[in-house]
């Protein structure tokens, strides 16, 4: 009896001990990394334990979100800025999604970041705000994510020799020069993302990056600066964008016309997406379509190559222009179609042609889809010059892969 009681007791005991309590400083102040710095302040009123451990976070996150009163946001950012006892704060995140940040405010997370040597800042702000200029004067920061719904001033050229990592999202960049070259002083940039970035230029947007890697543009806008008062759409004829990145492996491209493109010195591309659903391109059929096969072209060194459903249709909709077209894609191995809705998409076997024949291994890659057309997984029997459409994960990929010969 005293031994089953003894039992209880001891479990009892352990049930109500404060194990969290226990952990070292470093493992609570990392678990609270992934909290909004809202919540992680308010576990100093746990106990005297957890008194101040808030202050020493590496990760800063505060989003407006979690605030009913835009005042109270405002005000607690600074409070936590003048308290955080971190010299060296690896990540800030401010998220405003209600109103505008005033310039005051935003100079004090920018000069917060300068002095803690943060290396990410990711500021989301909704509406229009003052000067971000300091900001590129950062040089600790390895990534830089700026989501902004407004304008932007820029300098000529972004020099943060330790940046690794950057987004521009919903920013518009406005230059008068009659090349704009933002990147070629980022000489450790990998990874570059323009997604709903405005550009008003008079001619060339130049990405010119020696360590980039990867490549992201999406929606991408460009207006004509006819003055300094001035401003129209641009034409797609006259806007180019010229890519400089010896070490470029991956470009991802999204919209609904065709990127005016020059990209001459990648030599180690592999991977392309190409994801282009509409062509309201204010030309002629055919000046469109060329459009469409230079941009290819200027991709010719992609080992994989992932289209949209919508540019196959725009191909097999010009049959008689795409058999007078060279093959563009010399090295070829991988080919895929994303976004079908049916069970099953047919791909025209002068379109399947244009991408693979200009491979030297064509051949097997046919050869390769035609093997597969004869699995069980084929969901229809169907010639060999169509590619299958397979169920994963509630989408339809279509694809025909060569392995290699070893395999």
């Amino acid at each position: 009896m005293d031994n089953k009681y003894t039992k209880k007791t001891k479990w009892h005991e352990e049930t109500q001990m404060d194990r969290l309590s226990d952990l070292p400083d470093s493992l609570i102040q990392h678990i609270l990394s992934f909290m909004d710095a809202k919540y992680a302040v308010q576990t100093c009123i746990l106990s005297k334990r957890w008194v101040g451990i808030w202050t020493h976070l590496q990760v800063v996150k505060i989003d407006s979100k979690f605030f009913n009163r835009v005042v109270n946001f405002r005000n607690f950012i600074c409070q936590v800025l003048d308290r955080c006892e971190t010299s060296n704060v690896l990540a800030v995140s401010i998220c405003m999604r209600k109103s505008t940040l005033e310039q005051s405010l935003l100079d004090k997370i920018i000069s917060f970041a300068v002095s803690h040597s943060v290396q990410e800042l990711d500021l989301s702000l909704k509406n229009s705000i003052g000067d971000l200029q300091s900001v590129f004067r950062c040089q600790s920061l390895r990534v830089l994510k700026l989501d902004l719904f407004c304008g932007l001033p820029l300098p000529n050229s972004i020099s943060l020799a330790s940046l690794k990592t950057l987004i521009l999202c919903k920013v518009r960049l406005k230059s008068e020069n009659h090349c704009f070259d933002l990147f070629s002083s980022c000489l450790d940039l990998q990874n570059l993302v323009l997604d709903h970035v405005f550009l008003i230029i008079s001619d060339i947007f130049n990405i010119s990056a020696p360590a980039l890697v990867n490549l992201t543009i999406s929606n991408i806008r460009f207006h004509v600066a006819m003055d300094a008062n001035i401003t129209n759409y641009a034409s797609m004829e006259y806007q180019k964008v010229v890519i400089t990145a010896p070490r470029l492996t991956s470009f991802s491209f999204t919209h609904h016309r065709p990127l005016s493109l020059s990209m001459d010195n990648s030599p180690l591309l592999e991977n392309v997406n190409l994801s282009m659903f509409k062509y309201d391109l204010p030309y002629t059929q055919e000046r469109s379509f060329m459009f469409v096969i230079d941009m290819l072209r200027q991709l010719g060194n992609a080992r994989s190559l992932t289209v949209s459903l919508g540019l196959v249709k725009f191909l097999s909709q010009h049959s008689r222009l795409l058999e007078e077209q060279p093959f563009p894609f010399s090295k070829l191995e991988s080919l895929k179609v994303l976004k079908g809705r049916q069970s099953r998409k047919k791909i025209p076997p002068n379109v399947l042609n244009f991408f693979v024949q200009g491979s030297p291994m064509a051949e097997e890659l046919l050869a390769k889809f035609q093997k597969v057309c004869k699995t069980e997984k084929c969901l229809t029997a169907i010639s060999p010059v169509v590619l299958i459409a397979f169920h994963f994960n509630s989408q339809i990929v279509m694809f025909c892969k060569l392995k290699s010969a070893s395999m």
